[in-house]
């Protein structure tokens, strides 16, 4: 009798602890006069695990092997021992072509392959395959302001014929809001509907209800630790 063995790929969209195999942090700087950036990994698993690494340009669906991106990998695959760790180096090529003025993303994958087990050899069973991304941040030397001065620059304005609160992001780095608040008033819920504002961009959020009782406007954003950070701006 032939039997089936299924290999499940998962996008995880969960904490990063959900995954045998975990990245330390939730985000990679890479700041542009390094000559290599590590990233350490950790297998939770009693086991050996195989792990796949690569970097791409965010789209998801392209195999690493169809990746043009300014950066290798050292080593791209790599067996780590239970309960131990790993480091992976981010090693530039050629980032000549990159923005001088600005951030630049990329996403830093790894993919989590479980060990075979010869016990299940002749049974029917499932063999999860967990993909974890992160994203990496490509930083020029010398940018118009500091990532800590960026995060408290965001600009927002009321459109109250519309309800729309446009959020103008007037800085060189990309800043990932995961909530704004009006007094009592969310425009989206911490977690839920986060965006992630491009460096010199705006967006604009529908059927926002100002409180009219202030002009002050909270909001959340993730820091370059991972770490989320609360500051107020005046609505203009």
């Amino acid at each position: 009798m032939r039997y089936l063995q299924a290999a499940i790929c998962v996008f995880l969209t969960m904490p990063l602890a959900y995954a045998g195999v975990s990245i330390d942090g939730t985000r990679i700087i890479f700041p542009a006069q390094s000559k290599s950036v590590n990233v350490q990994l950790r297998n939770i698993y009693d086991t050996p695990a195989l792990v796949q690494a690569w970097i791409d340009n965010g789209d998801p669906k392209k195999t690493p092997q169809a990746e043009e991106v300014p950066f290798v990998l050292n080593p791209p695959l790599v067996r780590i021992e239970p309960n131990k760790g790993q480091i992976i180096r981010i090693i530039p090529l050629d980032t000549s072509k990159l923005a001088k003025d600005r951030e630049s993303i990329y996403w830093f994958n790894i993919l989590d392959i479980p060990p075979s087990d010869p016990n299940l050899a002749d049974k029917n069973h499932l063999s999860f395959t967990v993909r974890t991304r992160v994203k990496l941040f490509y930083r020029p030397t010398q940018l118009a302001m500091k990532a800590d001065h960026a995060q408290k620059s965001l600009q927002f304005k009321l459109d109250r014929s519309i309800n729309s609160l446009t959020i103008s992001n007037p800085t060189p780095y990309y800043i990932t809001v995961l909530q704004v608040e009006s007094g009592k008033n969310h425009a989206f819920n911490s977690g839920e509907d986060a965006i992630m504002l491009e460096p010199f961009s705006s967006r604009s959020l529908k059927n926002f209800i100002l409180d009219l009782t202030t002009k002050k406007i909270s909001y959340e954003i993730v820091n370059d630790l991972g770490a989320v950070q609360t500051f107020e701006a005046v609505m203009q």
